[in-house]
Order: C-alpha cells, then structure tokens, then sequence
C-alpha cells in the first residue's frame, strides 16, 4: 500500500469526482487504501431556497441505496432531498394494460427513491472530506499520463504530478483518460435528444414513477419532492 507521509501517491488514482467516482473513493477508503481524486469542478451548493431542482436526477434503487448506507452517505441525502416512489407504471400505448410495480407486493416500504445527481454528489464528497485517506485535488484537470511496471505517473495541467499503483476513469464519455490511454471508441447516432425538465403536477405525483414508450422514444415522469416530475423525453432531435 502507498505511504501515506509521501505527499502525491497513492495507492489508488481516480480521475473524475462524480458520482460514480466519489463512490468508489469513499469505498476504497473506507477499506484502507490511500485514494486521490482528481476533479475539474466541486459540487454545486445547494439551492439556498430548497425549491429549484437540478434537472438530472437517478432513479436509486434499493440496493443502491444500501450502498450509500454502507458509505455513510445516505443520510446527508435524505437530509437534503430524496424522494421515495412505491409504485411504478410502465406502458406502451393507450389501450395497453402495461405493466405495474408496487413495493407493497414485495414488503418493502419503497422501491427507491429519486434522488438529485447533485444531491448524490454533495452528500459523497461530505463523506470524502471525513477520510483522511482520501485526498481531492479540485479544481484540477489531467494533462498526461505515464504507466510503468511499478504504477501511473499522472501528470495535472497546473504541473503538479501523482503516483499511484492504479489509475481509474470516472470521468463521463468523453473521457480524457481513456483518451490518454489510447482506448477506441465506436459510436453509432440513435437519431435520439433527450429533453430533460421539471414540471408541478396538479394532483401530485402519488408516489409513482410512470414511463410511457412512444413510437419516437421513452417518456419518464420520476416524482420529485411534494408535487413535481422530473421528465425525461427522448424523442427526434427535429422533435426535441
């Protein structure tokens, strides 16, 4: 394992700081092993007056949420804002039946809750900040990168360098260390946009997530907060 007292290494380097990034931080140091995240930007603060909502949100499932718990994290989420949902519908067309989930067909008390990315991210990098075996170098961007027999050398655009006997990306599709590391990429155009918003629903939400698939895409209403839906619709770009 990396010596703590040797400022700049590791045992474990992990670019991107978002939630699957800070996840996997507050795991691995939790079980021990020195950890540095390196990440462009910190957390967006919370809406000082609770009432705007971040318009990318994830549909937590129970077993995610046991994650969080373990990580000590889950709590800091509920505190802020987190949505449990029972019941979930999902349909094709208007004569269709569909299908229908409900927690209580399985005695638990939820089926998840639909949870802020931004929510997720602040509650993680509050845990991250309370592990002194995790370091946070933010705001910083990855310039170069060297692997060895013994590990990574890292190398941050503002010159400082990080050892680490692992190097992990976390850091979203356009990854600059998949890049660096000369992984291809092959992509295909779904001619799809998805528009993502939050709307008041006059009769509330009923604890119920609903997803309707449209011949031009998937349209999904995750309840938020008292009264609201997060949608996203994706549908054809002209469409969008």
């Amino acid at each position: 394992m990396a010596d703590a007292s040797r400022p700049g290494c590791a045992d474990v380097l992990i670019v991107g700081g978002g939630m699957v990034g800070a996840a996997l931080a507050a795991a691995l140091g939790q079980a021990g092993f020195q950890v540095a995240v390196i990440e462009a930007h910190e957390p967006a603060p919370a809406p000082p007056d609770g009432a705007s909502f971040d318009t990318r949100v994830s549909a937590i499932s129970r077993a995610s949420q046991h994650i969080f718990e373990h990580l000590g994290a889950w709590a800091a989420m509920r505190a802020e804002r987190a949505t449990p949902y029972q019941r979930m519908r999902v349909w094709e067309d208007e004569d269709s039946e569909g299908v229908r989930f409900d927690a209580a067909d399985v005695g638990e008390p939820d089926l998840g809750h639909i949870i802020e990315n931004s929510v997720i991210q602040r509650a993680l990098w509050a845990r991250l900040s309370a592990l002194p075996e995790v370091a946070r170098y933010c705001p910083a961007a990855l310039a170069g990168i060297e692997v060895t027999a013994d590990g990574v050398t890292a190398r941050l655009e503002d010159g400082r360098v990080l050892q680490a006997g692992v190097l992990i990306g976390a850091d979203g599709g356009r990854s600059r260390v998949r890049e660096l590391a000369g992984i291809a990429l092959h992509t295909r155009d779904y001619q799809q946009q998805a528009v993502v918003g939050t709307v008041r629903a006059a009769r509330g939400h009923g604890a119920t997530a609903w997803q309707r698939f449209l011949p031009s895409g998937p349209l999904a209403l995750l309840p938020l907060g008292e009264d609201h839906f997060s949608i996203v619709w994706s549908t054809a770009p002209a469409h969008a």
